[in-house]
């Protein structure tokens, strides 16, 4: 019972939030698509230098170690978490908000352009490395700056109908349920920040071994 009211209230939110859901992922992918199309931009010293710098970062990958991967795991989470506990702060401050949608597009330009410069750089093989080196983590933490991102603006929204419009007829500022977006985000970022340190980089040295 109490399980049907939350999928209830989950579904309802959804339904009354659907153009601030559509412009978060949209923001999101224009980042992606941005990000992509700056590889394009980029002179060959350097590209040159991103190269010499992902050689490293591969033979470093090549070698993984117990002691790597807990200090690896600590980086990512903290990262993880650093990122949408920033834009979920720069949605309750409200003034905060461009922050937020700036860090959004960000996160999305960010992806872009590494997917782009593997695939830039060496074709197919590219996409394959950045299947292994992108998706298995970006499968949570996409989700998770996404729900961030959509949950800033619904809470800032409210605020600014409640605060600034007076309408106080649709009830007190949705703190708890604000709240529930950065527990379910920082959840799905620390399990994002885990497989990157301890299952990417087994599937990236498959996928080297296979491909290079």
């Amino acid at each position: 019972m109490r399980a049907t009211q939350w999928e209830e209230d989950l579904a309802q939110h959804v339904r009354r939030h659907l153009g601030i859901y559509f412009f978060v992922i949209l923001l999101f992918a224009v980042g992606v698509v941005f990000g992509a199309l700056a590889v394009k931009t980029l002179t060959t010293e350097q590209k040159a230098e991103l190269i010499d710098y992902l050689i490293l970062l591969l033979q470093d990958v090549s070698e993984p170690t117990a002691y790597k991967g807990q200090e690896l795991a600590t980086h990512t989470v903290w990262s993880n978490l650093k990122g949408v506990a920033l834009i979920w702060f720069s949605g309750l401050t409200v003034v905060g908000l461009p922050l937020a949608l700036v860090l959004l597009f960000t996160k999305g330009f960010t992806s872009g352009f590494t997917v782009g410069f593997l695939v830039d750089e060496i074709n197919w093989r590219g996409l394959l490395v950045a299947g292994a080196a992108v998706l298995p983590q970006s499968l949570l933490t996409v989700p998770a700056i996404v729900l961030s991102g959509a949950g800033a603006v619904c809470f800032s929204v409210c605020v600014v109908q409640q605060r600034l419009l007076n309408r106080r007829a649709q009830g007190p500022l949705p703190l708890f349920s604000y709240g529930l977006f950065l527990f379910v985000a920082g959840a799905a970022a620390v399990v994002a920040g885990l497989v990157e340190a301890y299952i990417t980089p087994v599937l990236l040295k498959g996928v080297m071994n296979w491909v290079l």
